[in-house]
C-alpha cells in the first residue's frame, strides 16, 4: 500500500491487526488440535502477553536490552514476526476463551475496515458530482 493518500496509516494498522489475528487463530487451533497429545505445551503469541502486562500496569516501558528485541518504534517489523512462548499444558476452557476473543477482535477489525471503505466510497461518489 505504501504512502498512498487513499490507504492511510489506519488501513495499514487494520491490516496488520487482521494478520496478527490470523496468526493467533493458527496458534490457538494448534493448541486445540494437540489437547490430548502427551507432553505438548500450549503456545501463545508473546506480543499479546507483553501488551496485556503493560496495560495492567498502565505504564508501557519500551527498551531494547537484547539484539533479539525489536525496535519499539518499528511497529511493522514487530507485527510481522511475533514470538511464540510456551504456557504449559493445554487448558480447553482457556483456549476456547482465546478463540472467542480472537474471533470478536477479527470481526471488529473487519467491520471497521468496511466502514473505512464505505467512507472512501462516499467521498469519491460525492466528490464526483
Amino acid at each position: 500500500m505504501g504512502n498512498s493518500v487513499v490507504f492511510d496509516k489506519t488501513v495499514q494498522l487494520m491490516q496488520d491487526r487482521l494478520n496478527l489475528n490470523s496468526l493467533n487463530q493458527q496458534v490457538i487451533s494448534a493448541n486445540l488440535a494437540n489437547l490430548s497429545t502427551p507432553g505438548y505445551a500450549a503456545r501463545e503469541l508473546s506480543f499479546d502477553a507483553t501488551l496485556r502486562d503493560a496495560m495492567e500496569d498502565n505504564v508501557l516501558h519500551l527498551t531494547c536490552k537484547s539484539p533479539q528485541h525489536r525496535d519499539p518504534v518499528d511497529l511493522e517489523a514487530s507485527m510481522k514476526t511475533p514470538e511464540l512462548v510456551s504456557t504449559g499444558a493445554v487448558d480447553l476452557d482457556r483456549e476456547m476463551v482465546n478463540l472467542s476473543r480472537n474471533n470478536i477482535e477479527y470481526q471488529y477489525m473487519v467491520t471497521m475496515l468496511n466502514k473505512k471503505f464505505t467512507m472512501l466510497k462516499q467521498a469519491i461518489s460525492d466528490g464526483g458530482m
